[in-house]
This record gives structure tokens, sequence and C-alpha cells, in this order.
């Protein structure tokens, strides 16, 4: 029996200085201050998938979320592709607010770098920088909210088009 190779999760190793220079790279640095990026970069992990490593399975239950850094992530719903997030998006935030099985499947759609926050991380970050952990689930929420607002207008276009 011939074993096909499926991509795996590779943890890169960096530095606090490292990962705020990548957070400061992204969306996240218009912000924060950059001794706050250096606060926060401690509770953040980076990761490279290679093209076709599942990050995250729909129905799996998951605590993380990630920002990605290079690359591009497919979110898939019942294997169809829904979204394309490029650098500088996170994907995976609501399980780190409710813990709940994955909504969707992440797939590195070609070599992607991320970088993960799990919600034990995040609850560490809350007792130690209560500020930078509302500043950073104030982010989680614009970024649900906005694409909360997306999928709705999309509901909305649909039904209007289905209408008989």
């Amino acid at each position: 029996m011939i074993e096909s190779k499926v991509p795996k999760l590779i943890t890169i190793e960096s530095t606090i200085e490292s990962n705020a220079q990548i957070l400061d790279a992204s969306h996240w640095g218009e912000d924060f201050s950059w001794e706050q990026l250096q606060s926060i970069s401690y509770y953040f992990k980076p990761y490279a998938a290679p093209k076709g490593t599942v990050i995250y399975k729909e129905g799996e239950v998951g605590s993380s979320m990630g920002i990605i850094v290079k690359g591009s992530i497919g979110i898939y719903k019942n294997n169809k592709l829904i979204s394309t997030l490029r650098v500088g998006r996170t994907f995976g935030e609501m399980s780190v607010i409710d813990t709940q099985p994955r909504s969707a499947t992440a797939r590195a759609e070609r070599e992607t770098v991320f970088l993960s926050l799990d919600k034990s991380s995040m609850l560490i970050l809350a007792d130690k920088h209560p500020t930078l952990a509302f500043k950073i689930i104030w982010n989680i929420s614009r970024a649900l909210s906005q694409r909360l607002r997306l999928t709705s207008a999309q509901l909305a276009e649909f039904l209007e088009s289905n209408v008989i």
C-alpha cells in the first residue's frame, strides 16, 4: 500500500522581535504601538504550511486563530471554496472566542506562513496585559462584524435573485 504524503504544519523558530515585525507589517500594526506589538508577540506562534496543508478542519473543535503573513488560505464549507484570504487577514477567530467546532476548513492554497494565537495564550495575555487583550478582542470583533455584514449582503442578493 502506498501512503500519500499529507502536508503538515511546520513550527518556525522565532523571537519576540521577529513576531513583532510580522505583526507590524500586517493591519494589526496600525492599532498597536511598537512596544505593544512586542508585548503581544510573545503570545503568537509562527507556522509554515506547505501548499495543500489543512490548517483547521470543519467540524473539529479548535481554540486558535491565525494571521496570514505570507501566502493565502482557502476557506472551504462542505468542501466548496467560499473565500480566499491573503496576507494580513485573520482566520479561525470564532474558535478563540467560543471554542466550538470549526465552521469551515482552512487550507493553504500555496506555501503559507501565519502567526497563531490560541485561547490559553489569549487568557494569559488578558491576565498580564488586559488593555492589549481588549485591543486584540476588538480587532477580532471588527473582523467578524465585517464578515457578517458581507455574508448578510451576499445572502440578501442571493435571495433576491432567486425570488420566483
